[in-house]
């Protein structure tokens, strides 16, 4: 089974997950719904974004590449009119002036040799390659919107933190000046306390417009610029990850099953067909033709309405044009098989890379549990001790718990994505914390 085929109801599934709308020529895409949550982001991934239909018209322009090479064998009809005027010789036959002809010629090549057969071969891999590249194009726009999302809960997250940081150094600022009156604050340590709020105050600002920003970003990112959701739910934490497998056991699976190199072997095979295509160019072609005319003068016998021939035809010479095409085609697969090759070492590298990170933020997340277990504690034990007003305020206790919870979901999400990452290099769905609906 060609390549293609198996990798068409992949795609086709992959389109019906992204987008309801994956039809060309659809109108504006659905609102997003509110409040937003990233299983609903992913459903309405626009098929219209322009990475999408970028992936999408290279494929339609193999696919009709390929057909404009099967169509080398179709029947040709052709009509041939010629309005003549002549001054007879002395010797014709008929001497009139008026040697108008009309001719109707059908065609069509029987056999080229090979030379046709190569070129059709060679379209057909390169549709299944850029059937697979489509497929990589969705899944890598999948992952941008998971990673938008991410951004915007973070940001979120960062903004209730410096919100808190900020109060919590203006209701400090305060009691300073208060005290500063009664001469029980110096002037330099008040001037500090000013200065640490208004840090604290460009800290959420800058807060604040990375909330925006993200906003706009995800929107864009779901092709509906100007549609930035206002509520963005995220996920259940801590997130249902899958088993991480043993390196040794994911470099095999990337050579053979990554779906980046296997559109690039198959580029490959195009090229060499392109190859054996151009050895094919010195070979006859053969043709079958049915002619039928009609002659203002006649000759007798020496003009017949209808002649059918076999023509074959045997190229002699043909200077450098047959040298030069393979050469191309053999440059094309020696480049194909050097891309390949790279292709193989960045999938290996980036399988240990990523293999590395997730260990290290498997670890990560453990401390991050850890932090947020001792943060809860902590501000219990602060609560507490305001209630019997031992200390001033909450305010720092509170702004290291948010601190905590924007760690612990920094490395959630960071977690979820390196998988994500990892599943595409593999094209192995299992390893996505986030499978998209079969």
């Amino acid at each position: 089974m060609p390549i293609r085929d198996l990798l068409r109801p992949a795609l086709a599934g992959a389109l019906v997950a992204f987008s309801a709308i994956a039809t060309a020529g659809a109108g504006e895409p659905d609102p997003l719904p509110q409040p937003l949550r990233l299983e609903a982001a992913l459903a309405a991934i626009d098929a219209e974004h322009p990475t999408l239909l970028r992936a999408r018209a290279l494929r339609d322009r193999a696919e009709q590449a390929l057909e404009g090479e099967r169509s080398r064998g179709d029947l040709k009809i052709d009509a041939h009119l010629e309005a003549r005027w002549i001054d007879p010789n002395d010797h014709a036959p008929d001497d009139g002036r008026d040697d108008s002809r009309a001719l109707v010629t059908a065609r069509k090549l029987l056999s080229d040799f090979g030379q046709t057969r190569g070129r059709v071969a060679a379209g057909e891999r390169e549709v299944d390659a850029r059937v697979a590249h489509e497929a990589i194009a969705h899944a890598r726009h999948r992952l941008r919107v998971m990673e938008r999302y991410f951004d915007v809960l973070l940001a979120d997250l960062a903004f209730a933190r410096d919100t808190e940081a900020m109060a919590s150094a203006f209701v400090t600022l305060e009691r300073a000046r208060d005290r500063n009156e009664l001469g029980q604050v110096s002037d330099i340590d008040l001037f500090e306390l000013e200065s640490e709020y208004q840090t604290a105050r460009g800290q959420r600002l800058r807060a604040l417009q990375a909330q925006r920003r993200t906003r706009a970003a995800l929107a864009e990112t779901l092709n509906r610029p100007g549609q930035a959701p206002a509520q963005v739910l995220g996920p259940m934490l801590p997130l249902v990850l899958p088993e991480l497998p043993d390196l040794d056991s994911l470099l095999a699976a990337v050579d053979t099953q990554s779906p980046e190199l296997v559109a690039r072997r198959t580029e490959i095979e195009a090229a060499r067909h392109r190859a054996n295509a151009a050895r094919a160019m010195n070979r006859p072609r053969l043709s079958a033709e049915v002619q039928a005319g009609a002659w203002a003068r006649e000759f007798g016998g020496d003009r017949n309405p209808v002649a059918a021939s076999l023509i074959l035809e045997i190229p002699l010479y043909q200077g450098r044009e047959r040298s030069a095409a393979l050469g191309q085609a053999t440059a094309e697969r020696h480049l194909a098989e050097a891309d390949l090759a790279h292709a193989m070492i960045e999938a290996r590298d980036a399988t240990r890379d990523l293999f590395y990170e997730i260990e290290a933020l498997l670890v990560q997340r453990e401390e991050a549990l850890a932090r947020m277990d001792y943060r809860e504690l902590y501000i219990d034990r602060a609560r507490a001790l305001y209630d019997m007003e031992e200390t001033a305020d909450l305010g720092d206790s509170m702004v290291q718990q948010s601190a905590a919870a924007h760690f612990n979901a920094a490395t959630e999400y960071a977690l979820a994505l390196a998988f994500e990452r990892l599943s595409l290099l593999l094209g192995d769905r299992s390893l996505s914390p986030f499978p998209p609906d079969s």
